[in-house]
């Protein structure tokens, strides 16, 4: 019996030589792992999974019952190549996915990290400044997911760097950021960073 499933593409790598491994994200199952078999044929080609594109996937189970969800078919509903046009977003957009396939799992709400996420990879592929992108898409994450990060991360940073990211947390990204709004806003990641790993269990990218 087969299922399908609207998700987004969050980390691709070979398996074997005859498939390539795929961690995904959907509304209704959340973060999942399945394989889909490397077409030998060129008569046919099939479409070949990207990072960041959102598709539909009829999954099937392993016969064997061991849990194993193979990709029977794909069809892609957005790609969102423009990520890999920029090193620079594809590092960011690669660290924002990397905390979902490492948290996913024991992420609660799958409706809404699905919509976040995908909200985050658009912004990520419009060109948007990366670094902003990464912050906003963090925060709104572990807040939408329950994280007193609003609470407890905010209040613990010194007034400049409180009021900056407020600025860039709650404000539309600007298409041409200062060079000082850059720094700070990778400053503020880091720092970000350092609070998950004191005051949580979230396993960082």
């Amino acid at each position: 019996m087969s299922t399908l499933e609207q998700a987004l593409i969050l980390k691709t790598a070979p398996s074997g030589e005859s498939f390539v491994s795929i961690h995904a994200l959907s509304a209704e199952r959340g973060l999942f792992h399945c394989l889909k078999r490397i077409a030998k044929s060129t008569k046919k080609p099939s479409p070949k999974p990207d990072l960041f594109d959102t598709a539909e996937l009829q999954l099937e189970a392993s016969k064997s019952g061991n849990g194993t969800l193979f990709v029977k078919d794909y069809r892609l509903h957005r790609s969102r190549g423009n990520i890999g046009s920029s090193y620079n977003s594809l590092l960011n957009a690669c660290q924002y996915a990397g905390m979902l396939v490492r948290n996913g799992t024991h992420l609660p709400d799958t409706g809404a990290l699905f919509t976040l996420a995908e909200r985050t990879c658009d912004a990520f592929d419009s060109g948007k400044a990366p670094q902003i992108v990464l912050l906003k898409g963090l925060y709104l994450l572990l807040q939408t997911e329950g994280f007193p990060i609003r609470e407890d991360w905010l209040p613990r940073l010194d007034g400049i760097s409180r009021g900056l990211a407020r600025e860039l947390i709650q404000n539309t990204i600007s298409e041409t950021p200062t060079k000082a709004s850059l720094e700070g806003c990778e400053a503020l990641t880091e720092d970000l960073y350092r609070w998950l790993q004191r005051e949580t269990d979230v396993m960082l990218p």
